[in-house]
C-alpha cells in the first residue's frame, strides 16, 4: 500500500482510505495541529510514529473524532488527544478549556481536507 511514495500497511486508519490518511498527514505538515510535535515516517515499521520527547513505547499518534458525531477531526500526538478526551469528560472541573482545544474542536483539520469520514 504505497502511497505518495509511503507504506502505511501497518498503519490503524481508523475509517480512512490511505489516501485520505496521507492527505490528513500533509494537510497537518506532519505534525499534531495542537502542539506542533511531528511524527516521523517509519519504513521498518510501516507506518508514521508519535515519537517526539519519547525513548520507549513508541506509538502511531491517535486520530482524534468526536465522539457525538462519530467524525474523524485530526491526528494529533498522544498527549494532546488524552488531553482533549479529558475536558470533554468534564474531568478539570472549574478550570477554563483553553481556546486552542476549542478551536480545534470547531475546525477540525480533517473536515476541512478530506470531509467527513465516520471513525471506526
Amino acid at each position: 500500500m504505497h502511497i505518495k511514495g509511503f507504506d502505511i500497511s501497518r498503519q490503524n486508519l481508523k475509517g480512512m482510505t490511505p489516501e485520505q490518511y496521507i492527505t490528513l498527514m500533509e494537510y497537518q505538515r506532519f505534525e499534531c495541529p495542537l502542539s506542533g510535535k511531528k511524527f516521523k515516517y517509519s519504513p521498518k515499521d510501516k507506518k508514521f510514529l508519535d515519537i517526539e520527547g519519547r525513548k520507549t513505547s513508541i506509538i502511531a499518534p491517535p486520530v482524534d473524532h468526536d465522539h457525538v458525531t462519530g467524525f474523524i477531526r485530526g491526528i494529533l500526538s498522544e498527549k494532546l488527544n488524552l488531553l482533549l478526551d479529558q475536558w470533554e469528560k468534564f474531568t478539570y472541573g472549574n478550570l477554563s478549556k483553553p481556546k486552542e482545544l476549542t478551536d480545534y474542536q470547531n475546525n477540525p483539520p480533517a473536515l476541512k481536507c478530506i470531509g467527513k469520514v465516520i471513525y471506526k
